[in-house]
């Protein structure tokens, strides 16, 4: 019974979606106007409904026959930007090319990004409403979703025999991830403005949707800012390095490679370079991929806030380890560097739950990572006993240790399971229908 249920609605949106992309609105209008008239003047050739009926039909006759007569072909580039955001239109540019000898006008710039779900989908959202048709509504809801993108149909200016255009698009993703976008689509209407004419350019290029994120306050988990021998490489390029400060007497123990010659020999006593020492601000992020949903909102709102620390304006000295777990436990260690930080935000956008995995697998990798750390930002997507013992760990290693535990609007979660967690964590629950005034509490 479900499949014919899923098949009959995959039917319906299939003869939408070639509707809107065959006809015009007025020819949908002028089919519309057929069907009820049709309809109407059942059993009467000779009432007005039947007239109308007629005229319909051969308006769509002829709308066709005029649409055979459009011939154009075209080559396009595209130039897509680093990264789109959720809910925020991005441009991108395109050069087309006319190949024929005529020049094209009207022509209008199309996409489709029309995702049908999949039965296990279906049957996955049919099971959480078991009882009469409200299921229906959350099925909607569901399918409006897993849309990927919105991208208006846009004129283009004329476009003259055998040359080239420069155009700008725009679309409005809908949904994080890789946004795959296989071919550049124009549609030409026929003389009448009733049916388009489609022609597809095979250009396969993908893009990266980062998701909507959020005003962070600044937060200070570190009371100082801690030597860190291992990592001079890194603060070298990040701030307070190895860099001369000042000339001096030599003191017995001073490395030989310190004399500065040259003073030595002019005031005639050993004079040594004084430098100073490299430090740096080391945090760790640990994000929650723990959950057996894979349509969660609670898990989307946590992954906006992760890429909320990625994308806030930092001191210069200031490291971020960036912990999760997908197939395996993953840190990616993100500074200033625009490769790191792309890499981060790459991962972050195309991440999915875990359901497989244990909360205690993080363990290991942060506990190597301690000898570094300054401070620790951890954002849950639940709260059970395995992970606040994972917290109650990080606490004994005398840490400050910051908490945002993420819930869903309607059911706010059992606290009595941090009442055991030492001062130096601190808790902030957080709502995802508020989720931006919460983060100002942090």
């Amino acid at each position: 019974m479900d499949l014919v249920l899923y098949r009959c609605l995959w039917l319906l949106f299939m003869a939408r979606t070639r509707l809107s992309q065959k006809l015009t609105p007025a020819g949908i209008g002028v089919l519309l106007s057929f069907v009820v008239s049709a309809i109407a003047s059942l059993g009467s050739t000779k009432s007005m409904s039947h007239l109308i009926a007629v005229f319909s039909f051969v308006l769509l006759l002829l709308a066709v026959v005029g649409s055979r007569s459009i011939r154009y072909r075209f080559k396009a580039a595209r130039f897509l930007p680093g990264f789109g955001i959720v809910g925020e239109p991005f441009s991108y540019q395109l050069l087309i090319q006319n190949l024929t000898s005529q020049d094209q006008k009207a022509l209008q710039l199309v996409g489709d990004f029309s995702h049908f779900p999949s039965f296990r989908e279906f049957v996955r959202v049919k099971r959480r409403s078991p009882i009469g048709m409200r299921w229906v509504k959350q099925w909607r809801q569901y399918v409006a979703k897993m849309q990927w993108a919105i991208a208006m149909p846009q004129t283009l200016p004329l476009l003259s025999a055998h040359t080239k255009l420069k155009a700008v698009g725009e679309m409005i993703p809908l949904r994080r991830g890789r946004l795959d976008l296989e071919s550049v689509t124009l549609a030409c209407a026929d003389p009448l403005g009733l049916i388009y004419l489609r022609h597809a350019y095979e250009l396969p290029q993908s893009i990266c949707i980062l998701p909507r994120h959020y005003q962070l306050p600044e937060m200070d988990l570190a009371s100082s800012i801690q030597y860190r021998t291992g990592e001079f490489a890194i603060a070298s390029s990040m701030g307070e390095a190895l860099e001369f400060r000042s000339l001096r007497d030599y003191r017995p123990g001073d490395p030989t490679n310190k004399i500065h010659w040259k003073s030595w020999a002019k005031v005639g006593r050993p004079i040594v370079k004084e430098q100073q020492d490299e430090a740096i601000v080391h945090h760790a992020l640990v994000l929650d991929t723990l959950l057996q949903e894979p349509d969660s909102d609670v898990f989307e709102e946590a992954v906006a806030v992760a890429v909320s620390f990625l994308m806030q304006e930092q001191t210069e000295e200031l490291l971020l380890d960036l912990i999760y777990q997908a197939d395996e436990v993953h840190c990616l260690t993100v500074g200033r560097s625009p490769k790191d930080r792309a890499q981060a935000l790459a991962n972050l956008a195309t991440i999915r739950p875990c359901q497989d995995q244990t909360f205690a697998a993080l363990m290991p990798i942060i506990q190597t990572r301690f000898p570094q750390l300054s401070g620790c930002i951890c954002i849950l997507t639940a709260l059970d006993e395995a992970r606040c013992s994972l917290l109650i760990q990080l606490a004994q290693y005398d840490l400050p240790v910051k908490i945002l535990a993420l819930y869903d609007g309607n059911i706010r979660p059992d606290e009595s399971l941090f009442d055991f967690l030492p001062p130096n964590c601190s808790v902030h629950m957080i709502s995802i229908n508020q989720v931006q005034q919460d983060l100002w509490w942090i």
